[in-house]
C-alpha cells in the first residue's frame, strides 16, 4: 500500500504542476454538476490523496505549496515513505 500511495501523490503533483488547459489536470480537477445520487457519497480518488497527505502531518495547503517544487515534492513523498504514510 504504501508504493500505491507513493506513486498517487507523485502523480497527482506532477497533473497539479501541469498548466490549466492540460486535459489531465482538468479531468482530476472536475466537479460534476447535478445533484448526487441517494445514499452514502462515493470516495473518490482526490478523497484519498487528501487523506494520505494529511495523516502524513502536512496540511492541504501547504501540500499545495510542498508540490509546487518538484524536488521537493519527491524528497516530501520519498520521506514519508520511509517514515510510514499512516
Amino acid at each position: 500500500m504504501t508504493k500505491i500511495r507513493e506513486h498517487s501523490l507523485r502523480w497527482w503533483g506532477h497533473v497539479q504542476r501541469m498548466e490549466d488547459g492540460r486535459r489531465a489536470k482538468q479531468a482530476l480537477n472536475w466537479i460534476p454538476e447535478g445533484p448526487r445520487k441517494i445514499g452514502r457519497p462515493r470516495i473518490t480518488w482526490n478523497d484519498n490523496i487528501r487523506k494520505d497527505i494529511e495523516n502524513s502531518g502536512v496540511t492541504w495547503e501547504e501540500a499545495l505549496l510542498l508540490m509546487t517544487d518538484r524536488k521537493e515534492w519527491r524528497s516530501w513523498i520519498a520521506q514519508c515513505a520511509r517514515h510510514g504514510m499512516d
